[in-house]
Order: structure tokens, then sequence, then C-alpha cells
């Protein structure tokens, strides 16, 4: 008698099948389930790479006004005038942590954060300590000479802080530097195919359509302005 014939073979074997389909849609299914949560993760990866490229750059144009600020901070109390302007504290983003891949990378910015922190605490130090100074001497509550006196101890520390100001600077670019380079070689690979559907206009813009446009811009720009200050005109003169 043939297995096929077999009545034991014939009860069992579409059970044996129906339970073979079930494992592997089983299998196939966690499978996906595993892609899919790697594919997400790689996914939030590069959109905290991207948007810490953001931040970077902006960092470095708040980081650069207060290393230009300090010159004429120093330059105006040392000659003995006051100083209306403020130092910016730096912004901090620690929502990367948990979305970053690269440990080292990680590694990095944690500590360039806690630069920052201890940056923005210096930074709040001279403010405050000098915003008392500030105040007495426009309250006559110290002479001008006391003032000139604990205004040169802000210019000293003022001097520190410009440097240390420009160390953070070149370890913003470092890190910008990095960071840019990852972004390039941790493209997701749904991201890359999309890229190959997306049309992007950016590089086919020419000097002139560019030239063109900026005029325009400018036009605008202008002719609002000058609204703007007509209105102005008017109001005052109708008071």
């Amino acid at each position: 008698m043939s297995d096929s014939t077999n009545p034991i073979y014939v009860l069992l074997a579409p059970g044996f099948g129906a339970l073979a389909g079930a494992f592997f849609a089983f299998i196939f299914l966690k499978l996906a389930e595993f892609l899919t949560r790697v594919h997400q993760r790689k996914v939030k990866h590069y959109n905290s790479l991207v948007l810490l490229e953001t931040q970077l750059n902006e960092l470095l144009g708040i980081i650069y006004d207060n290393i230009y600020t300090i010159s004429s901070f120093k330059e105006i109390i040392n000659s003995g005038k006051i100083h209306f302007g403020k130092l910016r504290l730096i912004p901090i983003d620690r929502s990367h942590y948990s979305n970053l891949l690269d440990v080292a990378l990680k590694n990095d910015l944690f500590t360039y954060n806690y630069k920052l922190r201890k940056l923005n605490d210096d930074i709040d130090n001279i403010t405050n300590g000098y915003t008392d100074i500030k105040n007495a001497l426009l309250q006559k509550n110290i002479s001008h000479e006391d003032y000139l006196v604990n205004v040169k101890f802000t210019a000293d520390f003022l001097t520190k802080l410009g440097k240390y100001l420009k160390s953070i600077y070149d370890q913003t670019i470092g890190l910008l530097v990095k960071v840019r380079l990852m972004s390039k070689k941790d493209l997701p690979l749904g991201t890359k195919i999309l890229r190959w559907f997306i049309r992007k206009s950016g590089s086919n813009l020419s000097k002139s359509e560019l030239d063109e446009e900026t005029k325009k811009l400018l036009n605008e720009i202008e002719k609002t302005e000058n609204r703007s200050q007509k209105e102005i005109d008017d109001i005052l003169e109708n008071n």
C-alpha cells in the first residue's frame, strides 16, 4: 500500500499542510514586522541628522553674533559708557539622544551639549552681574569711578568668554561636518528610492533665473518698505 493511499496519511496530510502554511505565514509576518521596525528606526535616525544639521547651522550664527557682541561690549564699558546690548543663550536640544543610532555621535553630542550648558551658565552670570552694576550706576547707588572699577572685571571675564566662544564655534563646525557626512551616508533605502520619483528643480535653476527672481524680491521688499513708511508719515501728519 503506497503512502498516498494510507488512511492515516490521508487523514493527517491536510493538517500538516495547513500547519506548515500557518507556520511560514507567521515567519513572514514577524520578518515583515522586524524589517518595518528597522526601517522606522533608520528613518528616525536620518530625520534627527537632518534636523541636527539645521540646528547646528543656527547655532553657528548665534555664537558668531555673541563673539561680535563681546567685542563691542568690552569697547563700550572700557570707555566708561553703558552697554545696553545682550548676549544670547545657546539653545540646547537633547531630544536627539533617543533617535540617533550612532553611539559615537551620541557621545560627541552629549559632550557638546554639556559644554553649551557651561557656556550658558557663564553668559547668564556675566549678563546678570553687569546688569546689577549698570542698574546701580543708573540709580546712582555707585559712582562712575566705582562703575569703572567693577566693569574692569567684567571686561576681563568677557575676554575669557570670547576665547571660549571661539573654541565652541570651531567645535560646532567639526560636529556639523560629521553630521552632514553621516546624513549623506545614512540615507534610508526608502528615501533613496523616493528620490528617483520626486522631481527636484533646485539644481536646474540658472543664474539668470536666480538674478531675475532676486530683482523681483528686492523690488517687492522696497515697495513694502515704502508703503509702510507712507503709512507712518500719514499717521504722524494727522497727529
